[in-house]
């Protein structure tokens, strides 16, 4: 089940730069879905993420015309399909969901799909558009966030000893998971 999270704690599902879907629509209604490695949080309160995309992408023309993006956080389950929605262009297929076969769920506040399945979702409004039409860089604040209620405790997302962890990238063609959380002052 999906529980909706406090404002104030949505930055906690993104620290640790995971590996993301970055979900967007066309001005045309068409969804896409992108493979991204390159993702952080850059402020906490209001909770902004920033989410490096190619410039000729799609996912980017996507963003620039709309002004708007998703952030899916999916655990191993769905590595396969996260590999896969970074191997084929939403500018070659017209449904990339479809496409891969990806099920999916609506958002909350904006016009977005999600990944079904992934341990967290966020919806986020472009917030310097001029950053992204230049660089690729999107900064997104999020405007709602969902997480598996499985994956919530006080004080935050956490994958410490549940079934499933988030992806973080480690290199081309190589990733390592989440390990256990640890106090910074813990030995």
């Amino acid at each position: 089940m999906l529980i909706e999270i406090p404002s104030d704690e949505i930055w906690t599902t993104m620290t640790g730069g995971p590996a993301i879907f970055v979900t967007s629509r066309s001005d045309k209604g068409v969804n896409d879905v992108m493979a991204c490695a390159w993702s952080t949080i850059c402020n906490m309160a209001p909770a902004r993420f920033c989410v490096s995309l190619m410039l000729p992408h799609q996912t980017t023309e996507n963003l620039i015309k709309t002004g708007f993006f998703g952030i899916s956080i999916p655990g191993t389950n769905l590595q396969k399909a996260l590999l896969a929605s970074g191997c084929c262009s939403g500018r070659v297929v017209d449904d990339k969901f479809e496409h891969l076969k990806l099920a999916k769920i609506p958002g909350l506040t904006l016009p977005i799909s999600f990944v079904e399945g992934a341990l967290a979702h966020i919806e986020c409004r472009v917030v310097e558009p001029d950053l992204l039409k230049r660089t690729g860089l999107a900064i997104g604040e999020a405007v709602v966030a969902r997480v598996d209620d499985k994956y919530w405790e006080t004080g935050g997302f956490t994958c410490d000893s549940r079934p499933q962890s988030t992806m973080h990238s480690a290199g081309e063609t190589m990733f390592t998971t989440r390990g256990p959380r640890k106090g910074w002052s813990d030995n």
